[in-house]
């Protein structure tokens, strides 16, 4: 959703940091309900998630604002890339 808000023009700082203030409390809200369905409590993934989250926003709000809007978009494109090889050689192999 990133880069196609992005590669329409949208400010990337601005897209960037919406874009992770939803995933956040999507995870959450996903996560709270998993552990309402589970018996035992999935609190330490949680709270994995959470941490995450907190070192993950500010590190892409300074790329953004270090990086132009072509740069990000290589490598947002290049993660992307490099984590579905690296899955589909899980996969396969």
């Amino acid at each position: 959703m990133t880069t196609t808000l992005v590669g329409t023009g949208q400010d990337p700082r601005t897209t960037i940091g919406s874009v992770n203030l939803a995933e956040f409390f999507l995870t959450f809200a996903s996560a709270a309900v998993f552990a309402g369905l589970v018996e035992e409590g999935p609190w330490p993934t949680v709270a994995g998630l959470v941490v995450g989250g907190l070192f993950a926003a500010p590190f892409a709000a300074l790329l953004t604002r270090r990086l132009n809007t072509k740069a990000l978009l290589m490598l947002v494109g290049t993660v992307i890339s490099g984590v579905s090889i690296y899955n589909l050689h899980r996969a396969l192999g």
